[in-house]
């Protein structure tokens, strides 16, 4: 590499691949190499953020709903992010809806594996959550592990997960104290260490936000997947960004500073999911890698995508500071579960009907390896 473009590049800290400069995200592994930190947030940017989030739950405040047993299993993992919860929630109640896959069922790109043990019916108990050992400043927070500090206790074991596959280290090791696995392994999604026809499902919601690498990763999905197998990914459609909150403020304010904070918000949110396309375009996407296109599943829709894009995590730093606190005050399994049956009944509305508010923002997408 010449110093010139030493100068231009970086590598990323998650996975060690070579990023741009000007880069968001590493399209290898996804991790946030220019976002701003949440603890790089000021005063003025959280008022902005409380203000939104205050207008989001006015719109849902009269309504009513009892929220779901899954519902509740995924706020209380991610109880200070209910956002993430909702979005959780939903893709798991589309993955419910799908005709029953063989195994072996392989989860790429796991993440801390805590979606997959909830959508395959594994629960915790209430003390768990997926902000244990986390480090608030950093720009992904969960790239941090100290197993010392982490617990998961299960309650019930769901249907069997054969094999966890992520590329950043820390993943990998969250996902492998979780206890829901056969076994989790660290490896790029373009070279799998999996024999050819071996699997009978694969699920990713990280093939979606991949660069220039996706056709190398689909064509290792293909590779492993027995004739017959499935691939089921996650992904966001071309009604996506059009309704993230804070782009859609930037777009319709006069006032250019405004603007710029609001797209400092937005904290590359809007551009992360690189593919967001229509079912028709994933067909010849997934067809270009030897899979067919079976069906296209709607996950959510407006409302809850402009509640995701602000939700809680603004307030990261101190919603953890305040975790740790109650935590080491021994209040945290006291507190816990009613914080969380109280945002249950709030947020209910947004989980009973995830596709309300226009066009779906998200999709399912189910592909067969003939």
């Amino acid at each position: 590499m010449s110093p010139q473009d030493s100068a231009q590049t970086r590598l990323c800290e998650a996975c060690g691949a070579v990023v741009g400069r000007t880069q968001l995200f590493c399209h290898r592994c996804t991790f946030p190499v220019s976002v701003p930190a949440l603890a790089e947030l000021d005063s003025a940017d959280l008022d902005l953020c409380l203000s939104s989030l205050s207008e989001l739950l006015r719109e849902v405040g009269a309504e009513r709903a009892e929220p779901t047993e899954p519902f509740l299993a995924y706020l209380s993992a991610f109880w200070l992010r209910p956002e993430t919860a909702l979005i959780l929630a939903a893709e798991a109640q589309a993955i419910a809806s799908l005709p029953p896959h063989a195994g072996p069922w392989l989860d790429l790109g796991c993440g801390d594996g805590v979606h997959a043990a909830l959508y395959r019916g594994w629960r915790f108990e209430s003390q768990f959550d997926v902000f244990q050992c986390v480090d608030p400043s950093a720009r992904d927070i969960f790239h941090h592990w100290d197993r010392s500090r982490f617990r998961a206790e299960v309650v019930r074991r769901g249907e069997p997960i054969d094999l966890g596959i992520d590329i950043k280290s820390t993943a990998v090791e969250r996902a492998s104290a979780l206890g829901a696995f056969h076994r989790v392994q660290r490896a790029d999604a373009t070279s799998l260490p999996i024999e050819a026809q071996s699997v009978g499902t694969i699920y990713s919601n990280m093939l979606r936000d991949l660069g220039d690498p996706l056709p190398a990763a689909l064509a290792e999905c293909r590779r492993v997947l027995r004739p017959g197998g499935r691939l089921i990914l996650s992904a966001m459609t071309p009604d996506y960004p059009h309704s993230l909150h804070f782009v859609a403020r930037a777009r319709a304010t006069s006032d250019p500073a405004l603007a710029e904070r609001l797209l400092r918000l937005d904290r590359g949110r809007s551009v992360f999911c690189r593919r967001q396309l229509t079912p028709q375009q994933w067909s010849a996407v997934l067809a270009s890698a030897g899979l067919t296109l079976e069906r296209a599943v709607p996950i959510v829709g407006p409302r809850i995508i402009r509640f995701w894009d602000v939700g809680l995590r603004p307030f990261s730093p101190a919603l953890l500071a305040w975790r740790d606190r109650l935590g080491a005050a021994g209040l945290l399994n006291r507190l816990k579960p009613a914080l969380v049956a109280a945002a249950g009944e709030l947020l209910a509305p947004l989980a009973r009907d995830p596709l309300a508010g226009g066009s779906p923002c998200m999709q399912l997408l189910v592909a067969v390896r003939p």
